[in-house]
């Protein structure tokens, strides 16, 4: 912690001397109450140090015109194994630099990122990163050419084990590459029309995927489509409509999933749908969301029912709901709470 709380210091004198834009953040989230419906157990005020998908406790950040870095801080578990004949397994929890990014402009249409990567076609907004049909690597080498409307992107992924490479040979075996994703896409007045090429495996397990996305007055959408080869063939298809006027704000989600091509039957489909619905008022938004990811799941499993409030207090943005869950065919109810400080 005291290295992070130096690098951090450095980071601050050296964005007071130079042209540099600087921002950080942090989050907490927890339930106010919980009722589980298979066990009938009741907690309250609840803390935690769970992180989500995209909702990192700590993010910070710096950019100029051409260089930049990103760090996010998260909680993971460790092992400690004591030695000795009464030796045990123990966890612990401790903060840990869970993904970084440094980026660099060689030239004014070339970028070029190293570290954590994060490339896709067209993601809803409601989660940020669950309704997509198709994403690319997470970590390792990606450049980028943009001009003009048009956006070109390779990346090589390594992986994030230690001294991971994406080309490997071995002393008399076979070469060997890690995911290679080509990324294309064209912006223009009509809308924007992307594609994505994943390859793993050395090229044995391949996926591509295409989408558009355009805009009519306050409406919004999208639509993809994606084939995986590989052990099973399988398609993905999705499409989402956001609407924005006033006050009102809305967008609903759905994608379908056939995970077998060779098995067309209800038990190798998903449908994945969600929603949200937000009105703002005074000091933020009233809200009501809801994900089911899978429809055709029987017996149901609802992933949440929420209704909420999205609220901002000087520089923390907070929300609350009453949230609803269906889990084997058990009712849970809870108040979860985020509550977020960014400068």
């Amino acid at each position: 912690m005291k290295k992070i709380v130096g690098i951090l210091a450095a980071a601050a004198v050296a964005a007071s001397a130079f042209a540099v834009d600087f921002s950080a953040g942090m989050q907490l989230k927890g339930k106010l109450f919980n009722y589980d419906g298979a066990s009938k157990k009741v907690d309250a005020m609840q803390l935690w140090n769970e992180n989500g998908k995209d909702d990192k406790p700590f993010i910070f950040s710096l950019s100029s015109d051409r260089v930049g870095a990103t760090l996010k801080l998260w909680d993971e578990e460790f092992w400690e194994t004591p030695v000795g004949p009464n030796s045990w397994d123990d966890t612990f929890p401790a903060q840990a630099a869970g993904a970084w990014n440094i980026w660099f402009k060689p030239f004014d249409n070339v970028k070029v990122e190293l570290g954590a990567l994060d490339t896709k076609l067209n993601c809803e907004q409601i989660t940020w990163w669950k309704g997509k049909v198709l994403g690319g690597a997470n970590w390792g080498y990606k450049a980028y050419y943009e001009a003009d409307g048009l956006t070109i992107a390779a990346a090589l992924a390594t992986g994030r084990a230690d001294k991971a490479a994406w080309l490997s040979k071995a002393d008399g075996g076979d070469l060997t590459l890690g995911e290679t994703d080509v990324y294309v896409a064209y912006a223009a007045d009509f809308g924007k029309i992307s594609a994505l090429f994943v390859a793993k495996d050395t090229f044995k397990d391949i996926a591509i995927g295409a989408g558009f996305s355009g805009s009519a007055d306050s409406i919004g959408y999208f639509f993809d489509a994606a084939f995986h080869k590989g052990d099973k063939n399988s398609v993905l298809f999705d499409a989402d409509v956001k609407y924005n006027q006033d006050a009102l704000s809305a967008e609903v989600y759905a994608q379908a999933e056939l995970k077998d091509l060779s098995n067309v039957d209800k038990n190798n489909m998903a449908v994945i749908a969600m929603a949200k619905v937000a009105y703002a008022v005074d000091g933020g938004s009233v809200y009501f969301k809801f994900r089911d990811d899978n429809l055709l799941a029987d017996p149901a499993d609802i992933e949440f029912i929420e209704v909420g409030f999205d609220g901002n207090l000087g520089a923390m943005s907070y929300e609350v709901a009453a949230q609803v869950q269906l889990k084997k065919e058990k009712i849970n109810f809870g108040i979860p709470f985020y509550a977020r400080i960014g400068f």
